[in-house]
């Protein structure tokens, strides 16, 4: 199934959040494929109550890739309804 029918058809995702050292992580579940990266941040910063006062990304498990705000769930997520992510601090390589 394509990303495209799967919102299409408004198909929930679960994301699995791990925070920088992996010991802690969070489940986001019910996420619409329409959900951006800054959205899935911003719910996973609040859940793993993580500072504010550090630039956090978001790196994608399967790709390893860092994720850009402005990507949607349902993008990236592909075939795939749950999804791991790690968030990590900023280190100016062009996450944001």
């Amino acid at each position: 199934m394509t990303t495209q029918s799967k919102l299409a058809r408004g198909e929930l995702f679960t994301v699995q959040v791990r925070e920088p050292n992996g010991h802690r992580s969070v489940f986001l579940e019910g996420l619409r494929g329409s959900a951006t990266v800054a959205e899935l941040r911003a719910r996973a910063m609040s859940e793993l109550r993580l500072t504010d006062e550090v630039d956090w990304n978001v790196r994608h498990e399967q790709t390893g890739r860092l994720l850009q705000d402005d990507q949607r769930l349902g993008d990236f997520a592909q075939s795939n309804t749950q999804v791991t992510v790690t968030m990590q601090p900023d280190a100016g390589l062009g996450g944001r």
